[in-house]
């Protein structure tokens, strides 16, 4: 299908591509090195603070298979990366395998951009979904120039430039965990949230994960600490998270203090009542 133009914003014209499939949207993104566009909620503040608008998109269409919906699988959860996150938060499989999710998803920006935001986007942004779904052992399905492939979703945040096409997530069957949910500061608009702190217990250990100003990452040596101490005889977590976090990029001090916060009180809440 040949390429058409689209208005992005009233200063600029940005041609707009609409691929035929999965495979012609990689191939257009690499060939013109165009990003890809969805929901589009995160476009605009991007390329506004970064003042630099795309000469051309590549649309995404949600009526591809498995770019939309969610479905149970025999390990959980697969999640279209085209599902927007007020779909996200409505659909009874969610209420039944994350509740807590619910609760999150309404503090993500105002009701206009979740309906129109996808989980992809989000995840692709380092939003506030990202922390859950490292925490979550997430793996992602990629579509490639060479065909598709799945990997972990820790391995593929680093490298998300790479041009390969999100098509859904995969969770696993999370009914019955222990799952805490952080975050600092409401996000009203477009302003990205500061930070955002997934505590989850799956009946045996701890996973730990954070999203926000210092972009997403797992926790995994103050996981580790937490296997070879036990959460309630822990006496040296500020040190151990103080120093993973500024590993992965957390530099702002008070920042890593809230965040440090954050974890104490997900940790007490996995450990209520246990």
């Amino acid at each position: 299908m040949e390429p058409v133009n689209g208005i992005v914003s009233e200063r600029q014209a940005v041609r707009v591509m609409h691929p035929e499939s999965p495979r012609q949207a990689v191939s257009f993104a690499k060939r013109f090195r165009s990003p890809y566009i969805a929901g589009g909620t995160w476009l605009q503040p991007s390329c506004e603070r970064d003042r630099q608008w795309p000469v051309q998109l590549v649309a995404l269409n949600p009526d591809w298979p498995e770019f939309r919906g969610i479905r149970e699988t025999e390990e959980g959860l697969s999640i279209g990366a085209l599902t927007t996150l007020d779909e996200l938060a409505r659909h009874p499989l969610m209420a039944l395998y994350l509740p807590q999710l619910n609760g999150l998803i309404k503090r993500v920006a105002g009701p206009g951009v979740r309906h129109l935001g996808t989980v992809g986007g989000n995840l692709f942004a380092g939003g506030d979904l990202s922390a859950l779904a490292l925490a979550l052992d997430t793996e992602v399905d990629l579509v490639g120039s060479k065909g598709s492939n799945r990997r972990p979703l820790t391995r593929w945040l680093p490298d998300r430039q790479g041009g390969d096409l999100l098509r859904s997530v995969s969770l696993p069957d999370s009914r019955g965990w222990r799952v805490s949910l952080e975050k600092l500061g409401y996000r009203e608009r477009f302003s990205p949230t500061r930070a955002t702190v997934a505590c989850v217990h799956d009946g045996e250990k701890v996973q730990l994960a954070v999203c926000g100003e210092g972009g997403p990452g797992r926790l995994t040596v103050t996981e580790a600490m937490l296997r070879d101490e036990g959460i309630r005889e822990l006496t040296d977590l500020a040190i151990v998270v103080d120093s993973e976090l500024e590993t992965l990029g957390w530099h702002d001090t008070r920042l890593r203090l809230a965040v440090r916060r954050m974890l104490e009180s997900g940790l007490m809440e996995l450990t209520r009542d246990v």
